[in-house]
């Protein structure tokens, strides 16, 4: 059954940059985003797919290998397409950044990062710091209603001496993600973000529960296609989960909001404003974690 639309305007003469964009909810926000006139930057890990994913787009669209793992690699994307600007190069209106993991153990980026705070939020954060040079409208940040679960512990955020779970690594970073995104459009509004231009925004989403790849991830075959099966009855397709991004990225909505689906207690169906948990609405919780991301992302690129 077609899943509901929502009216997107016309893109034409945009240019967004999506990243994690060859699966899943990412997918189908540059498949909605180049249907609708936009110019996409697919900012991927595996740039062989990538391409792929680029040819079979019905508009213009470009291929930036970056893996969010490796802050080295975020550089070297973030270079590739800042180094261009006036040069005949790339200009953003939108920067969605949508790429996500989920792990069954413990495991490390190249820079010693907890996988999930790594992946989800530090490298993010990085890419979008030295993309907003030249970001012209409006940053998306995907996260999630996990963040009402969430703690961010600031004395082990990597859990190298607490229990290590995937629920609570995975709510921490989705917390971070909401957090990073609160002190991003503070600094933005005060002209205080690095090389920021008035007039961009930030806006944060929830896909709800989508049925897609990321669910896979108990690390036992057996239980993944169970979890697939389960996904399938009561998940919301990538498609119908893209909607939020797609509204979250072009209506006009007030700074900061959080866009996600209306019914089943968030988890599916048609986008919407949606509650936060306190935290993740403390300023004061913000600008702790800025300064954390900041000073873990400095430190890692330092050492290398």
């Amino acid at each position: 059954m077609a899943h509901k639309q929502i009216d997107i305007p016309d893109l034409t003469g945009q240019t967004w940059l999506v990243t994690g964009s060859t699966s899943g909810v990412g997918l189908d926000t540059v498949r909605s985003a180049s249907r609708h006139g936009a110019r996409v930057i697919l900012a991927v890990r595996d740039s062989a797919r990538g391409r792929q994913v680029a040819s079979e787009l019905p508009g213009d669209a470009r291929v930036v290998e970056t893996d969010l793992a490796s802050l080295a690699s975020v550089r070297r994307a973030a270079g590739e397409l800042t180094g261009e600007v006036g040069q005949g190069g790339e200009e953003i209106d939108v920067l969605v950044n949508n790429a996500g993991a989920i792990t069954s153990r413990r495991r490390e980026t190249a820079d010693g990062f907890e996988m999930l705070l790594g992946v989800n939020v530090l490298g993010p954060f990085l890419f979008t710091n030295l993309l907003l040079p030249v970001v012209r409208r409006r940053v998306v940040i995907v996260a999630s209603n996990a963040h009402h679960a969430g703690t961010f512990d600031g004395d082990d955020p990597h859990f190298r001496r607490r229990r290590w779970t995937s629920a609570a690594a995975y709510a921490q970073s989705k917390l971070g993600d909401m957090l990073w995104g609160l002190e991003l459009e503070r600094r933005l509004r005060d002209g205080r973000a690095e090389a920021g231009r008035a007039g961009v925004d930030v806006q944060l989403t929830h896909p709800g529960w989508a049925a897609t790849g990321i669910s896979n991830a108990t690390g036992n075959a057996t239980l993944d296609k169970i979890v697939t099966g389960v996904c399938s009855l009561f998940a919301q397709p990538a498609a119908q989960a893209a909607l939020t991004t797609m509204s979250a990225a072009t209506r006009p909505l007030p700074p900061c909001s959080y866009t996600g689906p209306d019914a089943m207690r968030h988890l599916r169906g048609m986008p919407t404003l949606i509650g936060r948990s306190a935290e993740a609405s403390d300023p004061a919780a913000a600008a702790r974690f800025w300064e954390f991301a900041a000073a873990e992302t400095a430190a890692a690129s330092a050492s290398r």
